[in-house]
């Protein structure tokens, strides 16, 4: 599957040849400091795991809900999706993303989150999406205002990284807002 978003810049399935990617972006602390929970070091294990779990998924329900963000010569530069969505079972699911460093600042994550809320909406049955930013995260908050997502919320000491807790900002977008 491929979906584009623009100037050769598209999402598509995860691959087995992604984990160089993988391993290289995600061992960007810019990233994962931002992503609760992530390991850190990003090892290979971690990679294999988390490719082999996104192909099994594709394989059994033959529609995709994480999507590599690819550039033009097809290279994993980012990522997006909901992914523990059980396609059907439910009307909401929480979307994330991340952008490798070189190419943020370009509006090229809130174009590729653009294509992705009418893939979701479309396709995966789904109504509302929701998302969660970390306080100091302001350029994740505004690609979220850039796709009509509404604040909904603010928790207090809610998300948990390896540096700390911190505050959160809680967002929702409704189908029916755009």
């Amino acid at each position: 599957m491929k979906i584009n978003v623009r100037d050769g810049f598209y999402l598509s399935s995860i691959r087995k040849n992604d984990k160089a990617a993988y391993l290289e972006h995600l061992n960007d602390k810019s990233i994962s400091n931002t992503i609760p929970l992530m390991p850190y070091p990003y090892t290979e294990s971690m990679a294999d795991w988390w490719i082999q779990r996104r192909i099994d998924f594709m394989n059994r329900n033959q529609k995709e809900i994480s999507f590599a963000l690819r550039n033009s010569k097809g290279y994993l530069i980012g990522s997006m999706g909901v992914d523990d969505l059980t396609i059907g079972e439910t009307h909401r699911a929480e979307v994330g993303y991340w952008l490798a460093p070189a190419y943020r600042r370009k509006g090229l994550i809130t174009d590729a989150l653009g294509v992705f809320i009418q893939y979701a909406f479309n396709h995966l049955k789904l109504t509302r999406l929701t998302a969660h930013t970390l306080d100091f995260n302001k350029a994740s908050a505004r690609v979220l205002e850039k796709n009509k997502f509404k604040l909904e919320g603010y928790l207090r000491q809610h998300t948990k990284t390896r540096n700390g807790l911190f505050d959160t900002h809680v967002w929702g977008l409704l189908e029916s807002d755009l």
